[in-house]
């Protein structure tokens, strides 16, 4: 082909046709500039298609991710509501004008239980991977906005967990180096710790060493609801704003 424009170009220059090879000359720089954008364009579409490809399987791995904390909130949730009012009990049953230093002891020696389990581990990795790749940001406003302020939201009431979680830490340390607690699967001190612990303690400094863990627990664990329930009811939102996006891109 190119031998084929090559032989007309210069059988153009020996008859003396000037006029006509400059315009032949136009024409196949026109059409090379043509075959370029022609190129660029397909170029483009490829790359379009490609990232299309990589952020449907992103916003897949974003939504499997938020399942599955779903059901870890769904596991985890009932028992924290179970704690935080067992722990209001106790409380409850402390502050009633009808208690004595019995009641305390009881509740301390036998009842109350301040250990406290870790919040779950969510699932964070296909979020990370939008944001380390950019693809987050060549998605739609609307879903881009809505999955930053889920994030965000939740990013605020994990941290607010774990920085109440680590004063609460601090207490619990402080509040089992004087006493014991009521047996559990992994405290089982017998009776004779369990016996001289307990024995001419100071009733005021276990009343306020009460009053203060049960308290510190009582904020986190409303803390830790609130991160769970605003994680679970919010999820559901931005799991149907994905499956939207997903549908029409199909």
């Amino acid at each position: 082909m190119i031998k084929f424009f090559r032989h007309i170009r210069q059988s153009m220059i020996n008859q003396n046709r000037t006029k006509k090879y400059l315009l032949y000359a136009i024409g196949e720089i026109i059409l090379v500039v043509i075959g370029i954008l022609i190129a660029l364009q397909i170029n483009n579409w490829n790359e379009e298609r490609n990232t299309n490809v990589n952020l449907n399987k992103a916003l897949k791995a974003l939504k499997t991710d938020l399942v599955q904390d779903s059901l870890l909130i769904t596991n985890h949730l009932p028992d924290v509501n179970y704690q935080y009012q067992l722990n209001e009990s106790l409380r409850e049953r402390i502050a009633k004008p009808k208690a004595t230093v019995d009641t305390l002891l009881r509740i301390t020696r036998n009842e109350f239980n301040p250990n406290w389990n870790n919040p779950i581990f969510y699932n964070t990795n296909a979020y990370k991977s939008l944001n380390d790749t950019g693809l987050i940001d060549v998605m739609n406003d609307s879903l881009k906005a809505h999955i930053k302020d889920y994030y965000n939201g939740k990013f605020y009431r994990e941290g607010m967990v774990e920085s109440v979680s680590k004063d609460y830490r601090e207490k619990l340390a402080q509040y089992v180096d004087t006493y014991t607690f009521g047996s559990t699967s992994l405290h089982d001190q017998g009776k004779l710790i369990d016996s001289l612990v307990w024995k001419d303690i100071d009733l005021a400094h276990l009343a306020a060493a009460f009053q203060g863990i049960s308290n510190f627990k009582r904020i986190l664990f409303r803390l830790t609801k609130d991160e769970m329930e605003y994680s679970l009811s919010h999820s559901k939102g931005l799991i149907q704003h994905i499956d939207q996006n997903l549908d029409a891109n199909d």
